[in-house]
């Protein structure tokens, strides 16, 4: 199975995802927004951004940790979905941000192309 063209293991029902909005120059306070989402690898979710949220970006798909913090972006709904298969086994995705730090501490080359093959992009990059 190819992971930039096949989608597994995608949830039968959606569930709520609070999601961290980070300051920017033109909106100093942080928020929290809850999205509708999926989770494809256990402690990944998989939503798109409300309109409300970064609206000029090409980019609407996130892949999220369960804390909240975005891992990757991608244009489309497919492709987020395959990016957060392809994570699948490179770290315990459940624990908390310092376990996962942890883990991947040395792997993000690996995580970076893996994204990439699905046709998603590390968050920030």
């Amino acid at each position: 199975m190819s992971p930039t063209t096949d989608v597994a293991r995608v949830p039968a029902a959606p569930a709520p995802h609070t999601l961290r909005i980070l300051p920017t120059p033109t909106d100093p306070a942080p928020a929290r927004v809850v999205v509708s989402s999926t989770s494809p690898v256990p402690g990944l979710h998989v939503y798109q951004l409300p309109e409300t949220v970064n609206s000029g970006d090409f980019y609407r798909w996130r892949i999220g940790h369960h804390t909240g913090l975005a891992l990757a972006i991608a244009e489309t709904e497919a492709h987020a979905l395959n990016g957060a298969n392809a994570l699948t086994g490179l770290v315990d995705w459940t624990r908390d941000k310092a376990g996962v730090a942890d883990a991947l501490a040395g792997r993000t080359g690996e995580m970076t192309t893996r994204l990439k093959r699905a046709r998603c992009f590390r968050a920030g990059y």
